[in-house]
């Protein structure tokens, strides 16, 4: 009977070594495995985020065409939940959606929109995304469907033409004549001023071109999902 019972208490410190060990071997691998997992968490770029690029390639009003292939580099970093989920040097392609050459006597604006939808990041990965321009800058226009053009701004129907030319022509001549050299300054400064718009509005009609090395922002117009952290 003593036999017995001490096989039965051997058997069931045995069974309860190999369920203390079982649970410390999960534990173990559970510890080990978190990282991983935590590596595979999707990122997420958010829609709206800008991203600083330059041009590896050329696209123009008079020389493109709908569907011609174009290409960025991305020049500034972007981070996403605290990561850096965009390098520099990542690469994004994408398409010509649309194009018009200026035309003065038809008052045709030149015009182009490209649309980005691949993005290549310096270790090879490659994902879909959509993305458009944000902004060129001084000379051109960009609005909000993406598209770039000589367009000014306008408020209602006129053109918004500054008018501080005038202003500065009168300073200046105040300092040199007094009262008469300010009416004067004036009279010249707004004399420049309107040749300044006559030369700005002939230029609105003239073709441009986004030539390599052009820097520009462009917007994110969906969320971008990354592959892992």
């Amino acid at each position: 009977m003593n036999k017995l019972r001490e096989g039965i208490t051997s058997c069931a410190r045995f069974c309860e070594g190999r369920r203390l060990c079982r649970n410390a071997v999960l534990g173990s691998l559970l510890l080990l495995a978190l990282p991983l997992l935590a590596e595979q968490t999707p990122l997420t770029v958010v829609a709206g985020a800008r991203l600083r690029v330059q041009f590896d390639s050329e696209v123009g009003t008079a020389t493109s065409r709908v569907g011609d292939g174009v290409e960025v580099r991305l020049i500034k970093p972007v981070e996403a939940e605290g990561h850096e989920a965009l390098p520099v040097g990542t690469v994004l392609t994408g398409r010509v959606l649309a194009v018009q050459k200026g035309e003065k006597h038809s008052r045709s604006y030149p015009m182009i929109r490209l649309g980005f939808t691949r993005l290549t990041l310096p270790d090879g990965q490659s994902f879909p995304m959509n993305g458009s321009l944000a902004d060129l800058g001084v000379s051109q226009y960009v609005d909000s469907e993406g598209a770039a053009s000589t367009q000014p701004v306008t408020k209602g129907d006129e053109v918004v033409v500054p008018v501080t030319t005038g202003a500065t022509g009168a300073g200046i001549g105040a300092i040199a004549g007094g009262g008469k050299g300010a009416a004067e300054g004036a009279a010249i400064g707004g004399a420049i001023g309107v040749l300044g718009d006559l030369a700005a509005r002939s230029a609105q009609w003239l073709d441009f071109k986004l030539k390599r090395g052009r820097k520009a922002w462009l917007r994110l117009d969906d969320d971008l999902m990354l592959g892992s952290r």
